[in-house]
């Protein structure tokens, strides 16, 4: 439990780092798509290598399928609900003054629900892919705290809350961590891999309506290099010997 709550610790460091970055200081667009872009490349082989994988092997055909399918569905669900409560502003491409801290906070808490419980199944299963889905976990939340917490601080919202906001958003992300782990152990083989899946259609639901689309539109086709490489870096530590 010690690792899980350290892994979870880490996996939720960058949303504060990075809302206590972008609340303070302006940083280039195109270096936040670049780096969202790397963050992309890495989930997709997370969930690639690592999350279907084993839902595969756990589980067999019917229940990774399944639950890919499902994890997808219930993120765009998700994700309709919090467009009809205002927080898709949390997103550079939205307008956030026009958004509510309510739903900001709903929609933060949503794109990080799946990354969140697939580490902590992850960690369950086969700690070797905790540890790739956490470096991808890494690289996509810096970014996103870091330009969310400057467009707050651009409409006028004060420190204090752009901080509470993401402290806010942490605290939820590393329960689900602690959650993923200790639920899930409960259970089934085949209703882990159920879940690993569902996570990962989350993830990849996510990156398509909101990581990959701001990734390109801040730092243009020099996102689609750093997708790659950022696949790539998991791909290479999935297939070695760590």
């Amino acid at each position: 439990m010690n690792n899980v709550i350290l892994y979870g610790t880490i996996s939720v460091l960058p949303l504060i780092f990075g809302a206590l970055i972008g609340a303070k200081l302006r940083v280039k667009e195109k270096v936040i798509g670049v780096v969202s872009a790397f963050g992309a490349g890495a989930l997709i082989a997370a969930l690639t290598f690592g999350l279907m994988e084993e839902s595969f092997k756990l589980g067999g055909f019917d229940n990774s399928i399944t639950g890919f399918l499902l994890g997808g569905i219930f993120f765009v669900i998700g994700e309709l609900f919090i467009i009809r409560a205002g927080g898709r502003g949390h997103k550079r491409s939205y307008v956030v003054k026009s958004t509510t801290g309510y739903g900001i906070v709903l929609g933060a808490v949503l794109d990080g629900l799946p990354e969140s419980i697939a580490l902590g199944i992850s960690l369950l299963l086969n700690p070797k892919i905790g540890f790739l889905v956490l470096l991808a976990i890494i690289f996509s939340n810096l970014p996103e705290a870091l330009s969310s917490a400057y467009d707050l601080k651009r409409n006028n919202k004060s420190f204090k809350s752009i901080i509470l906001t993401w402290v806010f958003v942490a605290l939820a992300g590393l329960i689900c961590v602690i959650l993923g782990y200790t639920v899930f152990s409960n259970f089934s083989s085949s209703v882990t891999a159920t879940f690993e899946a569902i996570a990962a259609g989350g993830i990849l639901a996510m990156l398509a309506t909101t990581m990959m689309p701001e990734a390109y539109k801040e730092s243009g086709i020099d996102a689609s290099l750093a997708t790659v490489l950022g696949f790539l870096l998991i791909f290479i530590l999935s297939k070695a010997s760590i």
